[in-house]
């Protein structure tokens, strides 16, 4: 008895022999054969086993058949979601087939719905949205827009159609059916109709509406009343529709069950606040029958409620009240042109198999390069095809999906595997005229996906783990991973909109999962690293030498839920949190996650033993530690670096940060220190002051509190300079919690315009406008000076003297002497010289030359001395209230409290008028001064605040005082401390310092120069030196 075993192939491979005639009970072999670039994706039949490339049948008993199914190497590797699978080139060729294919579906889907149009305009109106599609394989652009609101040329997706496994649907960034018909726009969704019910619209239309605004909603949104009256006109005694409003909700449903219709148009208006979970019910039964959905949009951005079925589209949206885009006299021509999107895309991968570019694209890039447009040779043959990739792949990580675990999709998991095997082979550094190396480790950057499971790590980490002098050619920069494990943790925020470290750590390429086990109305997101965009400084340093970009934010953590996700690059896991309540927490678990070195809490002596050994114990090469309110990001060497000599061990380095950072700085400037009251944060003296003087608003707990988590970033570069403020600000140095950089930039972020001095030229004293600030690197620095000079004298106990170079008094000596002296050139004009007896700036007084420049921190020393002379002229001093100030530097801490409270009390007119007097301000309107400039008093100048404020406070006319320096002020504020005053003018001089600090004892201790400008003999106590000496310049 012979049997027949026959066998099937499909394209790409065969089975030899194609048949074999066999006796009963006999196995036949056959052998695969994939042609050139295919692979063997699936075989069966005949009961058969595969070994190698061998199939052999079971034991014959009858006829059978063989099925092989052969697919592209690209295709295997996406299947595989592995790069090594495949070659670049191949990989470049699925994509942009992948491209060709869209076009082409496109094109002809463009011809047949424009027919017998020659050209469209539409304006959705700035209450719209556009799109792009990151799924052009089944979804795609048929109404684009060509100009925006400024009239520049601007292309997005305005209507777009998708048809996913038979299944069509459509988007609109307005409703066509209300929004600025026309003729054309008319024509258009008639077409679009019709393709959507597929011609079942001709002999009559059966259509529901849900979840449609009406004019009852808003006048500017009557779209219920717009899609009938449109159908009255289209289709006249044709259509069945639901009444408005009552298919909304679980109630379509039901109409879909009553209706059978032929389609659906669902808008985003949510009256009770349900959500998509309102209709997602309704919306699977309408998918399941093959009811088309039309989405409608009437906001400014994507709505939650449509939000899920523009991802299910394939959809990326903008919010278009800013950038107002339309389309404009667009002729259909250009419509069935190639997408200028997915051409982008085409040219990129074009180039990239071509090997085509320079850097010489990125020369007028002057930050993070995925931040730059830089030349439109490398916007057009580089960005914006590599921002249409990436912009889908972080929808759909926002989304938690996989491109890979996503149905129909080829382009961007094709891309994404391009983008493994080119960070695979990156080598740092790279240098600038490694043309290719560049623009691969470029691509490689700009796509990563986070919700996969399975992202290689990057071998070569480059300054991301250790500092640039160790990043060599050929030497993958990496480290030991530790051993992985599951952990469990309330992860919790004093603040709302703040983020925090979790004490969890991403190993490169590791799958982690985090579920929330609470079910608190928190919102929260996954952040992995810490790093800010211009930290990476390839754009400047013309070298590349780590990722460029380490953080993101994009992965959400939704109560009750969890999140899958992996990293090419690793690093610290942070949680974001956002909600009604003022502190906020919520319950984490985690897998494939490690711990790092990391302290969540100062005091927890267990914590500190173990972040010691895991620092002594493993490389990771990042550190986290958290105190009350602010926390401290670093690379393993800036704080390794940090420790010995005066910081011994981490317990001192701690101390050091609580007490003399975070602790000192915020004291100084009148802030609640967390973890205790107000009352007890403030000295005694300033808190008795304050009260007596401004009210119990010195101790309103909510308005001088930080209500933030201030992050300090310790890495290889700062965001800007060497040091760069903000929330978090960063440092290119090691930690130093008494050091100038560290306390600098904490100030920045405590700056304020009331205590800012200021120039303003002689004829606009009495006018506000006319004042700028020019504190910008200066007014800051009283707090690494003040932690700087307590640590060495009270902290440390020392008597030695100490210096610092930010700043040389003298030179307030020599700019007001060479007014007094009346100082010429030699052409016989007026100069300002400074103690090195050269011209200091342009300007003929004091009141110009050290002033009048507004360019970065020039003269910094100089308008230092206004307030670090302004310290020592209060210490000891007996305020208003008869309380006598202890320490100078304290001063500063009542002008912070007054600027607060001051600020408060200009927030209205009521609570100004009610205010103003205790202030020390009541000839001060709430607004309508003509000094005021058309401002109000909340925008009051700092030389103004605080010549008021100082008088209030100390019952001192300070005017002498700002007159040393040059600083103007206006008459109003002239006559406001002639009201306040009690003790006279303070006398005119300054305490004789250079670039010493004060000793213990403040001006106790230090000589006072009196000084006048009609005296031009006076010299500089220390050498006899005065500008009248100097050369003539």
């Amino acid at each position: 008895v012979y049997f027949n075993a026959t066998t099937q192939a499909s394209l790409g491979g065969a089975l030899s022999p194609d048949s074999l005639r066999l006796n009963a009970g006999e196995q036949g072999r056959f052998t695969v054969q994939p042609e050139s670039g295919f692979v063997l994706a699936h075989i069966t039949g005949c009961e058969g086993t595969l070994t190698g490339n061998t199939y052999t049948t079971a034991p014959m008993r009858a006829d059978c058949q063989i099925s092989a199914r052969f697919i592209s190497d690209a295709a295997n590797a996406i299947a595989r979601e592995d790069h090594t699978l495949v070659s670049e080139q191949s990989l470049i060729a699925h994509a942009r087939a992948a491209i060709a294919d869209s076009e082409a579906h496109r094109t002809e889907l463009v011809r047949s719905l424009y027919q017998g149009m020659a050209q469209i305009s539409w304006n959705p109106s700035h209450d719209s949205i556009t799109f792009s599609s990151f799924q052009p394989e089944s979804t795609v652009t048929l109404l684009p827009s060509n100009i925006n609101g400024k009239g520049e040329s601007e292309i997005r997706g305005l209507v777009m159609v998708s048809e996913q496994a038979d299944y069509r649907q459509a988007a609109m960034g307005a409703n066509l059916f209300s929004v600025d018909r026309t003729a054309q726009s008319e024509a258009l969704l008639k077409g679009l109709i019709g393709w959507l019910t597929r011609g079942k619209d001709s002999d009559g239309l059966r259509i529901i509406t849900t979840q449609m605004p009406s004019r009852a909603d808003s006048v500017y949104f009557p779209h219920n009343e717009g899609v009938r009256d449109w159908l009255k006109a289209i289709y006249p005694d044709k259509h069945s529709i639901n009444p408005a409003n009552a298919c909304d909700y679980q109630a379509l449903s039901d109409c879909i069950d009553t209706m059978a219709p032929e389609l659906i148009v669902i808008s985003d208006i949510d009256r009770q606040g349900l959500g998509y979970q309102g209709i997602a019910e309704a919306i699977a039964k309408a998918k399941a029958a093959g009811i088309p959905l039309l989405l409608s949009n009437y906001r400014r951005d994507a709505s939650p409620l449509l939000s899920p079925l523009y991802l299910d589209m394939g959809l990326v949206t903008w919010g278009n009240y800013w950038s107002k885009l339309r389309a404009s006299d667009l002729a259909v021509n250009t419509i069935m042109a190639p997408d200028a999107q997915l051409m982008a895309v085409d040219t990129l991968l074009g180039n990239l198999q071509d090997r085509n570019f320079t850097t010489q694209w990125l020369d007028s890039c002057g930050g993070n390069f995925i931040n730059c447009s830089g030349s439109e040779s490398f916007n057009q043959q580089f960005k914006q095809g590599a921002d249409w990739l990436r912009n889908g792949a972080i929808t759909l990580d926002k989304a938690g999906i996989s491109p890979f675990a996503r149905d129909g999709m080829t382009l961007l998991p094709a891309t994404l595997l391009l983008a493994d095997k080119y960070r695979a082979a990156i080598d740092y550094p790279i240098a600038w005229d490694e043309h290719q190396s560049w623009q691969q480790a470029m691509f490689a950057d700009w796509l990563v996906s986070y919700a996969r499971t399975r992202t290689p790590a990057q071998p070569d980490l480059g300054e991301y783990v250790i500092d640039r002098s160790k990043v060599v050619k050929g030497h993958a920069a990496h480290y030991a991973y530790p051993a992985t494990l599951t952990d469990s943790r309330r992860i919790a925020v004093p603040y709302s909109g703040q983020w925090t470290t979790t004490g969890w750590y991403a190993l490169p390429g590791q799958t982690i999962t985090l579920r929330r086990t609470d079910n608190a109305d928190v919102s929260a997101t996954v952040r992995l690293n810490y790093h800010r965009p211009n930290t990476n400084r390839a754009y400047e340093q013309k070298i590349y030498r780590a990722p460029l970009e380490l953080t993101t934010g994009r992965l959400i953590l939704a109560k009750g839920g969890s999140v899958t996700f992996t990293s090419p690059y690793g690093g610290p896991i942070y949680l974001y949190l956002e909600g009604g309540a003022a502190s906020l927490a919520v319950q984490v678990s985690a897998t494939g996650v490690t711990r790092h070195p990391a302290i969540l809490d100062f005091s927890d002596e267990q914590q500190i033993r173990e972040f010691n050994e895991r620092l002594a114990q493993t490389e990771l090469p990042h550190i986290d530690l958290r105190a009350d309110g602010a926390e401290q990001h670093l690379r393993r060497d800036r704080f390794t670096n940090a420790v010995g000599g005066v910081i011994p061990d981490t317990n001192a380095l701690l101390d050091s940060i609580a007490r003399d950072h975070i602790n000192g700085v915020y004291t100084l400037a009148g802030l609640k220190i967390q973890g205790k009251g107000l009352d007890e944060s403030l000295p005694a003296d300033v808190k008795n002051a304050c009260v007596a003087l401004l009210g119990e608003g010195c101790l309103d707990e909510s308005l001088h509190t930080r209500t933030i988590i201030q992050h300090a970033n310790y890495d290889q570069n700062a965001h800007c300079g060497s040091g760069c403020s903000g929330n978090p600000w960063d440092s290119s140095g090691s930690i130093s919690p008494t050091g100038w950089l560290d306390n600098h930039e904490l100030g920045h972020n405590l700056q304020t315009n009331r205590l800012n001095v200021q120039y303003a030229a002689a004829g606009d004293a009495d006018n506000w406008s006319g004042y700028g600030s020019r504190a910008g690197e200066n007014s800051n620095n009283i707090f690494p000076y003040v932690v700087k000079w307590r640590a060495h004298y009270l902290r440390d106990g020392n008597t030695a003297p100490i210096k610092d170079g930010h700043m040389n008094h003298k030179d307030l000596f020599y700019v007001f002497m060479s007014d007094a002296a009346q100082v010429r050139d030699r052409s016989g004009n007026r100069v300002v010289l400074g103690a090195n007896c050269k011209v200091l700036d342009i300007g003929e007084s004091r009141y110009e030359a050290p002033w009048k420049s507004n360019a970065y921190a020039v003269h910094n020393g100089y308008r230092m001395a206004f307030y670090i002379q302004m310290a020592l002229r209060a210490h000891g001093m007996i305020l208003t209230d008869g309380t006598r100030l202890n320490d100078g530097f304290t001063l500063f801490t009542l002008l912070y409290q007054h600027s607060r409270i001051f600020g408060a009390a200009a927030d209205s007119e009521a609570q100004w008028n009610a205010s103003k007097d205790r202030l020390g301000f009541s000839l001060f309107p709430y607004s309508g001064h003509a000094v005021y400039g058309g401002k109000r008093v909340r925008d009051i100048p700092g030389n103004d605040f605080m010549l008021v404020a100082l008088s209030r406070l100390t019952g001192w006319d300070w005017r002498n005082h700002f007159d040393l320096l040059g600083l103007r002020y206006s008459s109003l504020a002239v006559a406001q401390v002639q009201a306040n005053q009690r003790y006279g003018s303070l006398p005119m001089g300054m305490y004789v310092l250079e670039d010493d600090l004060p000793p213990d004892n403040m001006s106790e201790g230090v000589t006072f120069l009196p000084l006048s400008e009609s005296d031009g003999s006076t010299l500089w106590p220390r050498n006899s030196g005065s500008p009248s000496i100097c050369p003539v310049p």
